[in-house]
């Protein structure tokens, strides 16, 4: 029944390819298309409210991708991205044999990158994420901050941390960064390294492109190395209780404003500071005594991304301002006019398309500016996404940004120029007419994944005076991965550039 479902909303989203090309409807409220297959008639004249909002903070510890640098915007300002992570021990209650002694401390964190060729000199690699490339320095922090994994306040949920819970963090480092990485740029060239195999050997591997940085061996010694046996290494919650964290903070020596954003990979297995030291049973060994070994430190699992936007700015005004990052939000009303739903649900209408096709204002935002490829839309009042999204035949797990177009199309441009976001509607649209289903308030943002909802907490302006029952809980968290930014017309706009609720369809007869 499920892959019927699939089937058949798969032949009419082909329908509604070849049926639903704008050159062939007029702007007036109702109008007959002819087709080879139906007519149809459109409706624009529903009214719409949309008002834009500013994230006062959003939930930053269950995210998918972390990011750190500092991000420039002519329409929205700057903002910095710091993270804050755990550190959790490979094993609890290491042993490191008799003799140990460190060797090298190195942390490896990957970059996101796509292999797009390979030749006799090896793979060349894409970075993907990176926005921006001034060199800036990185600092790391130990934190002693505790990061709870439950919040005894909220009857023992889950613990939520925020993105705007950086001047707290950062009262609670060290006085001193026990390393700095300076002149961080991500590079693109893959990455060949020697790494101890199960055999206590040495293999060269080679591996797609990734930060690889030595850490101080002193600090790693007294952290780790000198506390075998002891109770900070029993567990890991006596460790994360003991070695509270790491604080990565950006920092821009130039004293000018810079574009230099990262997305750091710090889910993957791969990500960590590695331990290489060798051991032996005897205190002056030979070589063939020595045995090379290596130990990890893991992120997680608690990991936060903090910004501080003292730099930025929500500009207000009719049209929509979309702003990734702790940026901005639109909240979407349809049907505003309940005599108007009313009227439609008496209709007895077979919907055959709906979509809200948002154009670039472009007075306000140049060729140049670094716009996002996808938005995302989603049901406010049950946290959700919507039923076009998951019936959504193009769905592509490989490709984030080439999924799930029937519901979301890509940043497009028509034949005059004018570049714009088709979301299409049509299940949503139908059931609120034809099903009686509520006519819940929608929320759109601007992503970098639409395969990925992940709703997290969050809290913006202006949601004081909304019943509780309708108030903003969630956003997508791929929202806060992305710094791009856009400004859309909405429906007050006078001209033909104006936000509208396209309805296309049959009457019964």
């Amino acid at each position: 029944m499920k892959e019927l479902s699939r089937l058949t909303f798969l032949l009419l989203g082909i329908v509604l390819f070849t049926a639903s090309c704008e050159d062939d409807f007029s702007e007036t409220g109702s109008s007959l298309v002819n087709n080879n297959n139906f007519n149809a008639l459109l409706y624009d004249s529903s009214q719409i409210e949309v008002s834009t909002k500013p994230l006062v903070r959003m939930q930053s510890n269950l995210l998918n991708s972390y990011s750190v640098g500092f991000y420039s915007d002519n329409i929205y300002g700057n903002y910095s991205s710091s993270i804050l992570t755990q550190l959790s021990l490979q094993n609890a209650n290491p042993d490191f044999g008799t003799f140990p002694e460190l060797d090298s401390v190195v942390l490896t964190i990957p970059y996101y990158s796509t292999a797009i060729s390979q030749d006799e000199e090896g793979t060349q690699y894409e970075l993907d994420s990176i926005y921006g490339s001034t060199p800036i320095n990185l600092e790391l922090y130990q934190s002693n901050y505790f990061l709870r994994s439950q919040d005894p306040e909220n009857n023992y949920e889950a613990q939520a941390y925020y993105s705007d819970q950086g001047d707290l963090f950062e009262s609670f480092l060290e006085p001193t960064p026990f390393k700095t990485i300076e002149s961080f740029k991500p590079s693109s060239q893959e990455v060949t390294y020697r790494e101890i195999n199960t055999q206590g050997e040495f293999d060269t591997i080679t591996k797609s492109p990734r930060m690889r940085v030595n850490l101080p061996l002193d600090f790693f010694q007294e952290l780790i190395m000198n506390r075998v046996g002891t109770s900070e290494l029993l567990s890991n919650s006596n460790f994360q209780n003991f070695f509270r964290g790491v604080y990565i903070k950006p920092v821009n020596s130039s004293g000018s404003t810079i574009n230099a954003l990262s997305l750091l990979n710090l889910r993957s297995e791969e990500a960590k500071i590695s331990l290489y030291f060798h051991t032996s049973e005897v205190e002056d060994p030979s070589d063939d005594e020595i045995e090379q070994k290596e130990y990890s430190l893991f992120f997680g699992s608690n990991i936060i991304n903090v910004m501080n936007t003292n730099g930025q700015n929500i500009p207000s005004g009719d049209n929509i301002y979309l702003k990734g990052g702790q940026g901005s939000m639109a909240i979407i009303d349809l049907f505003t006019d309940p005599a108007e739903l009313e009227t439609l649900r008496s209709s007895d209408w077979l919907i055959n398309d709906a979509n809200l096709t948002f154009y670039v204002d472009e007075n306000e935002i140049s060729e140049e500016h670094n716009q996002p490829e996808r938005l995302f839309i989603y049901d406010i009042k049950n946290n959700r996404v919507l039923q076009d999204y998951t019936f959504d035949v193009s769905a592509n797990d490989n490709s984030p940004i080439d999924s799930r177009l029937i519901h979301l199309s890509r940043l497009n441009e028509d034949d005059r120029g004018r570049r714009f976001y088709k979301i299409r509607l049509t299940s949503h649209i139908s059931d609120i007419i034809n099903k009686d289903s509520t006519n819940t308030r929608l929320g759109l943002v601007v992503s970098n994944n639409v395969n990925i909802f992940n709703a997290v907490k969050a809290e913006v302006e202006g949601e004081e005076n909304v019943d509780e029952e309708y108030q903003l809980e969630v956003i997508p968290s791929p929202m806060l991965n992305t710094p791009q930014s856009t400004v859309l017309y909405g429906p007050e706009e006078p001209g033909e550039n104006r936000l509208k609720l396209n309805i296309f369809y049959t009457e019964s007869n």
